[in-house]
């Protein structure tokens, strides 16, 4: 059987386009909710998002790292598990909280402080992970990574929409507050769009190597989910928060990730499939995380099993 990263990926360039597009129209959907309460709420109340932004961007990288090394079978599988490992919080898990009857408030938070520090921190620890590896490293050093390219995307997928959506919200609250509900039903949709295009185009290539790419995903995910409530139960947060700081960790912007994958590492067809799957174990057992915490009442006394 041919390498994975001998497969030929069914992407051209006008469909990355595309992609680039939507991606940082999911940004904007967070980034609507962006705004100096945030920074203050998390200033006055930082337990519960501190503890979910340390485990997102300290810990799950890391674990990410140590999962690639022993796991992966190509090193392109492991930049895939790191790719979206460092990426920050989406849309998706704002309303998987809500579903999940977690801290809604908590979770918006989160997603938006760690979509604004996603400019500078996705790529600096990408960087430091990739380079711990001596397999991944290797890979990196023979890729050219064009600097000009590199602002381009960062200004379509993330600088672009955060600007976008913080000043139209400074500009226009009461306007935002109405059109942001449907924004991020859109941007709901928007995601599913895209794992569904690169889904259907790519079939073949998905099932002729999800055997070796699925399992340290689904190992990856379990050790996010797992990390994120272990920390926030050990924290001493309350349900909510725990619901909301679990899904938080567990539940990257994938989208994001599929995108910085088809612009970047577009011969390395195992980044861009790891980061597929990633995104339809989001959308199946996330889905079921939360139907099943719904059923669940949410207890107010830290230490309650949930």
């Amino acid at each position: 059987m041919e390498s994975i990263d001998q497969a030929l990926f069914n992407f051209s360039p006008r469909a990355g386009l595309a992609v680039a597009v939507m991606v940082g129209f999911l940004v904007f959907a967070v980034a609507l909710d962006l705004t100096w309460d945030q920074f203050r709420r998390v200033l006055k109340s930082p337990r519960a998002p501190g503890v979910g932004l340390a485990a997102q961007y300290l810990v799950l990288p890391a674990a990410a790292s140590g999962i690639g090394m022993l796991m992966a079978a190509t090193p392109s599988i492991a930049l895939g598990l790191l790719l979206v490992s460092c990426c920050p919080a989406g849309a998706l898990s704002n309303y998987l909280t809500g579903v999940a009857r977690g801290s809604v408030a908590t979770s918006v938070s989160m997603t938006a402080i760690s979509t604004l520090f996603s400019i500078v921190v996705t790529p600096l620890l990408f960087a430091f992970w990739a380079s711990m590896n001596p397999e991944t490293r290797a890979m990196i050093e023979r890729i050219e990574i064009e600097p000009v390219r590199v602002v381009m995307v960062l200004l379509i997928m993330l600088i672009v929409p955060v600007a976008a959506g913080m000043i139209i919200r400074a500009k226009s609250p009461a306007t935002t507050d109405n059109i942001r509900h449907w924004v991020r039903r859109i941007a709901g949709l928007v995601f599913a769009v895209v794992v569904a295009i690169l889904l259907l185009g790519n079939m073949s290539v998905l099932g002729s190597f999800a055997s070796i790419a699925l399992p340290p995903v689904l190992v990856t995910f379990t050790v996010a989910v797992l990390l994120g409530w272990g920390l926030a139960r050990a924290s001493g947060l309350v349900a909510a928060d725990r619901r909301a700081v679990t899904l938080e960790v567990a539940f990257q912007n994938v989208a994001l990730a599929i995108g910085l994958a088809v612009a970047f590492f577009p011969e390395l067809a195992g980044v861009a499939i790891t980061s597929i799957l990633w995104g339809v174990v989001h959308l199946t057992v996330g889905f079921a995380i939360a139907a099943m915490w719904m059923r669940m009442p949410v207890a107010d006394n830290p230490q309650a099993a949930e």
